[in-house]
């Protein structure tokens, strides 16, 4: 393979590899609301686009997550044998095996049943939707939704990747992006859901933007690029239009307002991607106005909601590496501190950046540090839940991207043994992250948290072709990340200034 293809090559391979592993080997229904978007997926596959209102569905735990459930609670009718409910069985808090899957049978019976999710943006459910019916039992109408949402956010990885790649940079052109696609992100992607499509979207139109920002006239195709990732970004639920927002006033003001505004007033193809992103913050904001739920901002108490949404943020920290299951699977610890070191490395090592780029970074990590705390006190507080990392990923994954690019755009200006050490350590750690949180996961639903470390044969619970095959694939993609550090340390030399082109 030709060097130029050789690095996007090895990351796909490594994506697809992981995204495949996670789809098929986290049992039926064990993640985050997932019985509860299944039912909304399948709505949609039967031709309702919004199922019928339930405002005394009573989901949730206390009067305020009770009443914040009961705006968005839609029934919905389930042919016959789809009912999730036998396969959603409890697996307990991070203790057990999978084993009581085994055992479940469909339910021959057609259901109406309530889903808490029945008022959200329609487009993450569509393709899955489209696919969901091929097969006759939950656990496989499942995959098979989880399989087409996978695809998607592949696709748009996969754009971010390329719009950011340049040869002449090679795999210091993309440790951002490898730092921002955390085993969060394509746990996400992997299951049947809103947030990855959504967190998908935010790293390719952010990375589309930055790419957009290079010297030189940029190829159409990133302008349509940047559509098609804004489009999807803003129509996966009600709150994205703020990180497109954000997306906006970062790469702005990063690049330089005056630069920035002339290229896109004077490229006729970025009158298409204003045109797409516009629409699609209309079209969310129509949906929202006509089924959206109501959230009373709390300002009354002010201090008491930022005191608290400080704790949530400090508890949610770790979700943003990795937390799975039902949030319930933990990493050991180290896992997250590792990822989180390397990408306070990446932002150290932007400092060396110029002026304006500089004050944006810092401006960037002090927004990431305190958005989250006001965002939960004014808007989350209220409804009776608390921050979930993943909710907060399309926003936050900017950071890296950002520190990623501002190396690359400034690497004549980096040291050569620090530019070794990133070249060296992101990959590996990247490596060792992701196949250690697959196989936490794996390890909890095949024997339980306290069986054996060695869960290849005996296990309670298998998936679909064992746990030896998903196994290697996954070991497949750790090797293709490590990879990456061989071929970056294949530059010895500074690189050249950044490309015009």
């Amino acid at each position: 393979m030709p060097k130029a293809r050789l690095v996007p090559g090895l990351v796909l391979l490594a994506w697809a590899s992981l995204l495949a592993a996670w789809v098929v080997t986290n049992p039926p229904f064990a993640a985050p609301d997932e019985s509860e978007h299944y039912v909304r997926a399948i709505g949609l596959s039967e031709g309702h686009l919004i199922g019928k209102s339930d405002p005394n569905a009573g989901i949730g735990l206390g009067a305020r997550q009770v009443a914040w459930a009961d705006q968005a609670a839609r029934l919905v009718s389930l042919p016959a044998g789809l009912d999730p409910r036998p396969f959603a069985c409890e697996t307990g808090k991070g203790s057990v095996s999978a084993a009581c899957v085994k055992t479940a049978r469909p339910n021959p019976s057609p259901v109406s049943l309530a889903t808490a999710v029945g008022n959200y943006q329609p487009l993450p459910y569509l393709l899955p939707a489209a696919v969901m019916r091929a097969a006759g039992s939950p656990a496989g109408v499942l995959r098979l939704g989880r399989a087409a949402g996978a695809l998607a956010a592949f696709l748009l990885l996969a754009v971010a990747l390329l719009a950011l790649y340049e040869d002449s940079g090679s795999v210091l052109s993309i440790l951002g992006l490898l730092l921002a696609v955390t085993p969060m992100v394509l746990f996400c992607a992997a299951i049947l859901n809103g947030s990855g499509l959504e967190i998908a979207g935010g790293v390719a139109f952010f990375s589309c933007l930055l790419r957009l920002s290079r010297q030189g006239r940029p190829a159409r195709r990133w302008w349509v690029a940047a559509a098609v990732s804004g489009a999807a970004l803003t129509l996966s639920r009600s709150a994205s239009p703020l990180w497109l927002a954000a997306a906006l006033c970062i790469v702005i003001a990063w690049s330089g307002p005056r630069a920035f505004i002339s290229r896109w007033i004077h490229e006729r193809a970025a009158w298409l991607t204003v045109g797409a992103v516009a629409v699609a913050v209309g079209l969310n904001r129509v949906w929202e106005s006509l089924y959206g739920s109501r959230v009373i901002s709390d300002v009354a108490s002010l201090h008491q909601g930022l005191v608290a949404g400080a704790h949530e943020w400090w508890r949610a920290l770790p979700e943003l590496v990795g937390k799975f299951g039902y949030i319930d699977v933990d990493l050991p610890l180290v896992l997250p501190i590792l990822w989180f070191a390397l990408a306070f490395g990446m932002i150290v090592a932007a400092w060396r950046a110029r002026g304006l780029q500089r004050v944006v970074l810092i401006v960037a990590v002090v927004g990431d540090l305190t958005a989250p705390v006001a965002f939960y006190a004014v808007w989350t507080r209220p409804t009776g839940y608390g921050i979930q990392g993943r909710q907060l990923l399309p926003l936050l994954v900017m950071l890296p991207l950002l520190a990623g690019e501002t190396c690359y755009r400034n690497r004549e200006r980096m040291s050569r043994p620090l530019m070794r050490f990133l070249l060296f350590a992101v990959p590996i750690g990247v490596a060792v992250v992701h196949v250690g949180a697959w196989y936490v996961n794996a390890k909890r639903f095949a024997v339980g948290s306290t069986g054996s470390a060695w869960f290849l044969s005996g296990a309670s619970w298998s998936p679909p072709g064992g746990w030896v095959l998903w196994t290697v694939t996954v070991c497949l993609a750790g090797a293709s990340l490590l990879s990456l550090a061989l071929v970056g340390r294949e530059r010895r030399e500074p690189l050249p200034p950044a490309p015009t082109g």
